[in-house]
């Protein structure tokens, strides 16, 4: 495939210009690396939130949070048994088996934490980042050997809604699940007042909610990279190469077309009088960009149990394929990255609203 010369200077423009915050965006992200031969994938779950309180100034709100820019930061592997992680890997476990009849396992991960607060005179705005690092295993339901595996796939949209509580040496226990888990420890006096108002809603939706991810995989974007180059040059995701077929397939979901349907922010909206005065609250919720790298020429296959979908991968793909579905060139893939960073911008624009 070949590139006019003005399409490489877009390409490269837009990379350069967004990969400083991409990294930074506001995305509900899911990334997988799918082995088939080793029965295994390395994955990663990142949720985000943003909440904004609004106060008249010289209020009590206004009084705590004006001038307040607390952070608190933390990483957690599953080596250490006493920290929790563990038990957050076994009720989603749990959840898989119980909600989605699926067996596979959430394995040695890692866990990153983030919570800040940005206060204004007039405004205060909450961020919270949870990212997953798991190894996701018992991936395959069928084999005859190393050619063709069935690949469980459901394992992309969990959903943990209750609270997933962690310990660690400077905060001690904390709600990882819940934007209210990190309040208290970045400003323990406002949580305290907020906390039986109607404020609170906002603070107590799961932040690990991935459902949107569970579109069916007719409505992702498929690319099939016969060498593993378009992969590698578009940087994304992980390696699945080793041990693997030398091909690769790429299921990608994020941009809104009539095809794939329409992912948009979620906003939800309140207010609650808290010492006389009225406070207005606005949560934001990115919308979903995920990708699956898979090591072979993969297919779906419907009528599982439940109306699942499962994966049919094989490592030589079928003669005459077609290389995208959707119209899913490379240039999307390039591009792609440079498009979730802009609506990170706006998202964060319309939180300071």
């Amino acid at each position: 495939m070949k590139l006019s010369s003005l399409n490489y200077v877009v390409l490269l423009s837009a990379i350069v210009i967004f990969s400083g915050i991409f990294n930074q965006g506001f995305a509900i992200q899911m990334e997988a690396g799918v082995s088939p031969s080793k029965n295994a994938a390395d994955a990663s779950f990142t949720g985000d939130r943003i909440i904004t309180l609004k106060y008249p100034a010289n209020s009590t709100l206004a009084q705590m949070l004006d001038g307040n820019k607390n952070s608190i930061s933390f990483s957690l592997n599953t080596s250490d048994s006493s920290n929790g992680l563990s038990a957050v890997l076994d009720k989603i476990n749990e959840y898989m088996l119980s909600q989605k009849q699926s067996l596979v396992k959430f394995e040695n991960a890692t866990l990153d934490y983030r919570a800040a607060v940005n206060g204004g005179p007039t405004t205060a705005t909450f961020s919270y980042q949870v990212e997953l690092h798991p190894t996701i295993t018992n991936l395959v339901t069928e084999s005859n050997g190393t050619e063709t595996s069935v690949l469980d796939v459901d394992w992309r949209s969990i959903v943990l809604e209750e609270p997933l509580i962690v310990t660690t040496q400077e905060q001690g226990q904390i709600d990882i699940n819940h934007p209210f888990g990190g309040l208290e420890k970045i400003v323990p006096e406002v949580a305290t007042k907020i906390q039986n108002t109607t404020l609170a809603e906002a603070f107590n939706t799961p932040i690990l909610d991935f459902e949107e991810f569970g579109a069916s995989m007719n409505n992702w974007h498929f690319l099939f990279d016969a060498t593993g180059a378009q992969a590698g040059a578009a940087g994304y995701g992980f390696s699945v190469i080793e041990g693997d077929s030398k091909i690769v397939s790429i299921y990608s979901l994020g941009e809104s077309s009539f095809r794939e349907g329409t992912h948009t922010v979620k906003e939800t909206t309140g207010s609650a009088e808290i010492d006389g005065v009225t406070v207005g609250v606005t949560g934001l919720t990115a919308p979903p960009s995920g990708q699956i790298q898979i090591g072979g020429f993969s297919q779906i296959q419907q009528g599982g149990a439940g109306g699942t979908e499962h994966l049919f991968v094989s490592s030589v793909a079928p003669q005459g394929v077609a290389t995208s579905s959707g119209s899913f060139p490379i240039q999307v893939l390039l591009i792609f990255g440079a498009m979730m960073a802009g609506v990170a911008v706006l998202v964060l624009v319309k939180a300071r609203k």
